[in-house]
């Protein structure tokens, strides 16, 4: 088989190109379009192929002036329109792609039925130049993966926005030149799954409201130097949930899968002493009481620790079976109170971090009993931590109680 393939490359046969056309354009299309172009050089044959590639991927920096990039699109896009576009995924600069250039381009890409949308902006360029994204985009009616990053969007009215194919939606720094903006984008998606937004500080939107009956995996992180966006989520599917360095006033949980796995890291911008922040933080508290995994991290503990010393009361977590929990200095006495709400707890982790040799390991009665009945206890430390004599202790501890 080695000899017969040797001997045919040294008789000069072209084995490479003999293969059927759809196949040639399906090794191209895992070549990044700047490959697949170059192979237009190699024979007759392969002058035009790439332009039957459905996928393309390009950086405007690629392109030595706007005129360039905007014949090299004209030509790509109006080549075959009818070959459905699989994958576009764009790179840009505002200081080079002019804006009028931009709309014509995601236009014509919407009308070669695209599937998988990715549009990513220079990230070091000024608010005032980010690009919006023009209204076509939102009545696409092929696209099923969606990606933008560091654009804008401004307030559309509810019938120009329907993405009936969209599941999944990942917005990174996407400014909202509006209200009300990102809430009707995700209701109007019916068969939503995978929700990812990365808020951007200049945002108009006060509230966002996450309302879905399809999405089961959302992910909420912040970019904002002071206070992020109120959030109401009711998405009652939902299976995972992910809040990162998240800080507002208000986070309002009305329905969430019965067994979901959260990933908690919020921490509310709100007086302990008033009634309504109380009552906020028992409603995001009991949100996500039914669920059945949970990391969460110190500061979102000591939430905990504020409002329990105001109502001495916590709602009781009965589905959770697994809690890794992130502790940093002298946080350590804040996970009793939390563990005593855990009474199907039987897998604890235990994430260490910024404990010095001077600090003093005690372990609470409450802690003892919560760890002495758990089944699996697990401490974990950065390596880039040394382990202290407190942390050995703590180890001990833990090998003594769970064992």
């Amino acid at each position: 088989m080695v000899r017969t393939s040797i001997k045919s490359i040294g008789s000069g046969i072209d084995r490479l190109s003999a293969l059927p056309e759809h196949l040639l354009c399906r090794i191209l299309s895992e070549l990044s379009t700047k490959d697949s172009v170059r192979t237009s050089v190699l024979s007759k044959h392969w002058r035009n192929l790439w332009l039957h590639v459905p996928v393309l991927e390009l950086e405007t920096s690629d392109f030595p002036d706007n005129l360039v990039f905007r014949e090299f699109i004209d030509r790509f896009v109006g080549f075959d329109k009818e070959i459905d576009l699989k994958s576009f995924d764009i790179f840009y600069d505002v200081n080079v792609l002019w804006y009028d250039d931009f709309l014509w381009m995601i236009d014509d890409v919407v009308k070669r039925r695209v599937c998988d949308l990715m549009v990513t902006n220079n990230p070091y360029v000024v608010n005032e130049k980010l690009v919006k994204m023009p209204i076509s985009l939102y009545s696409c009616a092929t696209l099923v993966n969606l990606n933008l990053s560091f654009v804008a969007m401004n307030n559309l009215p509810s019938e120009s926005v329907c993405l009936p194919r969209v599941k999944t939606l990942y917005l990174h720094g996407v400014k909202l030149d509006g209200d009300s903006i990102l809430g009707t984008l995700v209701s109007s998606c019916s068969v939503l799954e995978d929700l990812t937004v990365v808020t951007h500080p200049g945002d108009y939107e006060k509230v966002v409201c996450f309302r879905s009956q399809s999405v089961k995996s959302f992910t909420i992180e912040s970019q904002c130097e002071y206070k992020d966006p109120n959030v109401e989520i009711d998405c009652p599917r939902l299976e995972y949930m992910c809040i990162r360095e998240y800080q507002s006033e208000s986070f309002v949980v009305h329905s969430i899968g019965p067994y979901a796995k959260v990933d908690v890291d919020i921490f509310f911008e709100v007086e302990y002493e008033d009634p309504l922040a109380i009552s906020m933080i028992r409603n995001f508290l009991t949100g996500i009481s039914k669920v059945r995994e949970m990391t969460i991290s110190s500061r979102t503990l000591e939430v905990i620790r504020g409002y329990h010393s105001m109502v001495k009361a916590l709602p009781q977590f009965s589905n959770l079976s697994s809690l890794d929990a992130l502790l940093v200095e002298s946080y350590w006495e804040l996970l009793p109170v939390f563990l005593g709400c855990c009474i199907n707890l039987n897998s604890l982790v235990v994430e260490l971090d910024g404990l010095s040799e001077i600090e003093e390991f005690k372990v609470s009665p409450l802690l003892q009993d919560s760890l002495s009945a758990r089944g699996f206890v697990q401490q974990k430390t950065p390596v880039s931590v040394t382990k202290t004599s407190s942390e050995r202790k703590i180890a001990a501890y833990f090998v003594k109680k769970s064992g």
